[in-house]
């Protein structure tokens, strides 16, 4: 089987090139591009993994990734109110080639936005969910119209540009060779798959052909962590959408569904990673439960 490439080329030859997402999931690989990537998920809830962050999406969220920011989508495939296919809107900006706009006086409030995209974000929901129209209109517009609602689009996000959220991790310079990059893919894409299973690192370690020492090792040079920090952080990512879902009773079996065999073992990772109990996490969220 032909490895899947970090480094992935977009089509398109213009400043801009727009791309339906509409099937089972998501590009779930963790990989990176030259463009910048702005995008709408129409349908769907899950996980996005940031450079080596990771949050929860749903529905109406957008997320502007600034160039080559290593990036996945994971859908929940257990969500019940989303049956069906996904539904995401990426598009995807050269920001070399738009330097050809910069000289426009007019133009100088999106040139500032895109000169200053250092940081990958995600727009706050009050203004993103009155931005689906660019989105859906860039889908059927052509020529000169879609050119311009994709000025619409920049010239509305460099407004809205402190309604955002930052999703830097607080780390700089963690880069990865293609080959190194390729290699942290098949780890993060086997453990989104198998986060509620019994996974060793001997496990994850020979999925990447290294001895376990070697890949804590290496694991820890290029993501900042270790691998058993990482599968918690992804178990309780899981555990946090499962009791905002409502789709446990019980904590204990929240625990279970995200691949804890202890309850008070996955009390104290909760409460290290999100700085609360289960409890209080529970209900400070139970307004939207």
């Amino acid at each position: 089987m032909k490895p899947i490439q970090f480094t992935v080329s977009v089509y398109g030859e213009g400043v801009f090139a727009v791309m339906e997402d509409k099937k089972e999931n998501f590009y779930n690989y963790y990989h990176r591009h030259d463009e910048a990537q702005i995008t709408y998920i129409l349908k769907g809830k899950g996980t996005i993994m940031v450079g080596n962050i990771m949050q929860s999406f749903q529905s109406g969220d957008i997320f502007v990734l600034k160039p080559n920011e290593p990036h996945m989508f994971d859908r929940d495939m257990e969500d019940e109110e989303e049956i069906g296919d996904i539904h995401a809107i990426h598009i995807f900006v050269n920001l070399e080639r738009m330097k050809k706009l910069y000289h426009i006086p007019d133009f100088e409030l999106v040139k500032d936005y895109l000169l200053e995209l250092d940081i990958s974000k995600r727009l706050d929901r009050s203004i993103s969910e009155s931005m689906m129209h660019y989105f859906t209109n860039l889908m059927v517009k052509t020529s000169m119209p879609r050119f311009t609602e994709f000025l619409s689009l920049l010239y509305a996000l460099a407004i809205h540009r402190n309604d955002v959220s930052s999703l830097y991790s607080g780390v700089r310079n963690v880069t990865y060779s293609d080959k190194d990059g390729a290699r942290i893919s098949q780890v993060y894409k086997y453990t989104f798959d198998h986060y509620n299973e019994d996974i060793t690192v001997e496990q994850v370690a020979s999925i990447v052909h290294m001895t376990p020492t070697s890949f804590c090792k290496f694991f820890k040079r290029h993501t900042t962590k270790t691998y058993i920090s990482f599968l918690n952080e992804v178990r309780i990512e899981k555990a946090c959408q499962i009791l905002i879902d409502n789709k446990s009773e019980h904590i204990a079996e929240a625990a279970f569904q995200s691949g804890f065999n202890n309850v008070v073992h996955f009390n104290r990772v909760f409460k290290s990673i999100t700085k609360m109990s289960p409890r209080k996490y529970i209900a400070q969220h139970s307004v939207d439960i």
